[in-house]
């Protein structure tokens, strides 16, 4: 077989596996491959990890758009210094994530203004760069769709979509004006 119908065939099997990026790549890998005596070990692997770093770079973002986190904090915005009740050590134990291996809840109690929401954001950024699926709603958005769907006959479907997550975050959890319009939304 010649090198010009091997590499039609190897474009044909990167297009018909779908993985594009590697397709895009091939020319210019092969040319390096050429240009820096690369091996064919060498030459591949610099092709695949194209494909990889496309592939990885996708998936986060798919995980960064279904959380629907609402502002992109990460724990590094976080001061500190002005929150002087809030124990940094404490907040980067939980930054290690291993509340999501142990299953445990984490709660942030606090006034208005202290830096619960932006923390919770931040957890849950670090999650999503870890790998994580997570979603952010508010405590009311929650119970506003839990009654939606058990009205409309979806409650299980509901429930899944709720328990998918392996970091759930229900914002405004305590706040009286959520529980107003989940009390006003019961009523009806």
């Amino acid at each position: 077989m010649s090198e010009a119908r091997r590499y039609l065939q190897l474009r044909a099997h990167l297009s018909y596996l779908k993985l594009n990026d590697a397709f895009d790549a091939l020319p210019r890998v092969l040319d390096q491959a050429r240009a820096e005596n690369l091996s064919m070990t060498a030459a591949l692997e610099r092709l695949l990890e194209i494909e990889v770093k496309a592939t990885e770079s996708r998936r986060l973002t798919a995980r960064e758009r279904f959380a629907c986190l609402p502002e992109p904090w990460t724990l590094s915005d976080f001061d500190f210094s002005a929150q002087p009740g809030v124990d940094e050590k404490l907040i980067r134990d939980l930054a290690t994530l291993r509340f999501l291996d142990d299953a445990s809840n984490v709660l942030f109690v606090g006034a208005p203004g202290v830096g619960k929401t932006m923390l919770s954001v931040a957890l849950g950024r670090a999650a999503v760069d870890a790998g994580h699926r997570v979603y952010f709603t508010t405590a009311a958005d929650l119970a506003a769709k839990c009654h939606k769907a058990a009205l409309e006959g979806r409650w299980k479907t509901c429930m899944r979509f709720f328990a998918g997550p392996r970091l759930l975050i229900i914002d405004e959890l305590g706040y009286r004006h959520c529980l107003k319009t989940v009390r006003r939304r019961c009523s009806r």
